[in-house]
């Protein structure tokens, strides 16, 4: 029964999302101010008006969309049920890892603090004034001692490259260490189960590793490196590829080998079986894409089983990443085309 529980609830929480309509129609905006307003009739107005006190113009939306994403997956692990709460945390924690990634990029590139916080995603395992306070560190080294400090599982990654990375100054060590913790983490706590909804879990993380590995084969063959050092930063614990398979990508002699290789992947097809050859980071919009598609639209209809709660977290994600890029375009004066065509797909929110 605690899955039929959840999913009543969250049948409610679908039911708030905006529709593709929705979005159409906040495309036709044209100043911040009419979003704000547009905003203010949706799921969106408590969160609107508290940051309104604070705020204005683009940091005001922007600060809205991610304390009401914090209240939307904190309610949804607070209504689940023991079991599937476990596994909803779990595939929420990885919005964790892309917040930690994100910072240790920008304090790496000596990005400014409020840069680096537009592209937060909503935290639940650790709060807004965890992510506050890392940020006031200017350096590597004061972001590993403040994760020491309030013992955060991810300092141990990190810190066991870290020595390395203040010699070579790669910051490969340091991302690939956040990702390979977290899915070892998600292997060791998803194998001894066997269960419908561990798979389908599994499934979608699976996915995930599955997209960093061929964005990164792409991007190394692009680079034309030739070092063994490249299969080092292979992640496991994919769906459709194996680490054999993700090494036989990185040792392509070029980009059209690589494309021959991609060409007899699951993949290639699933994103439509390009006549051409794309960039990494056309490639990586495809296959991002296709993951939305693929876990906003898990059936809807099942209510026993976790697909409804993993639905409801890829779709609340894109919604709040497409609100971003409209707020983003109209603060910047952007073309409506070119906002459009930085949008996840509305047809996966349908």
């Amino acid at each position: 029964m605690s899955y039929e529980y959840l999913n009543t609830r969250v049948r409610v929480m679908l039911a708030k999302l905006l529709k593709p309509q929705q979005f159409q129609e906040l495309l036709e905006l044209r100043e911040l101010g009419e979003l704000q307003s547009a905003l203010a009739e949706t799921d969106y107005a408590p969160e609107i008006e508290r940051c309104s006190v604070e705020f204005s113009g683009y940091e005001l939306i922007e600060q809205a969309v991610v304390h009401h994403g914090q209240r939307a997956f904190t309610r949804l692990v607070r209504i689940a049920p023991e079991d599937p709460k476990e596994l909803i945390t779990l595939v929420l924690e990885r919005f964790e890892v892309f917040n930690l990634k994100t910072i240790v990029r920008g304090v790496h590139a000596a990005v400014p603090a409020e840069e680096i916080t537009r592209s937060l995603y909503p935290s639940i395992l650790y709060s807004s004034e965890f992510y506050h306070e890392l940020l006031k560190r200017e350096t590597l080294r004061g972001v590993l001692d403040y994760l020491l400090s309030t013992g955060t599982r991810y300092y141990k990654p990190l810190a066991e490259v870290f020595p390395e990375y203040e010699r070579t100054g790669k910051l490969a060590l340091l991302e690939h260490a956040l990702d390979s913790f977290y899915f070892g983490h998600a292997q060791e706590l998803l194998r001894p189960r066997d269960d419908e909804n561990a798979r389908l879990v599994r499934e979608a993380l699976g996915t995930e590793a599955d997209i960093l590995n061929l964005v990164y084969a792409l991007l190394v063959v692009e680079s034309g490196v030739q070092s063994d050092e490249k299969y080092r930063y292979i992640l496991e614990g994919g769906r459709h590829l194996s680490p054999h398979a993700v090494r036989e990508l990185l040792a392509s002699g070029d980009t059209s080998d690589f494309w021959k290789k991609f060409a007899r992947t699951l993949y290639f097809r699933k994103i439509g079986a390009p006549a051409e050859q794309l960039s990494a980071r056309q490639l990586q919009e495809r296959l991002e894409n296709l993951l939305y598609a693929e876990l906003c639209r898990l059936d809807l209809g099942q209510l026993f089983d976790i697909r409804m709660a993993l639905s409801y977290i890829w779709r609340k994600s894109a919604e709040m990443t497409n609100l971003r890029v409209i707020a983003s375009g109209l603060a910047r004066r952007v073309p409506r085309p070119q906002i459009e065509a930085n949008l996840i797909p509305l047809e996966v929110l349908a």
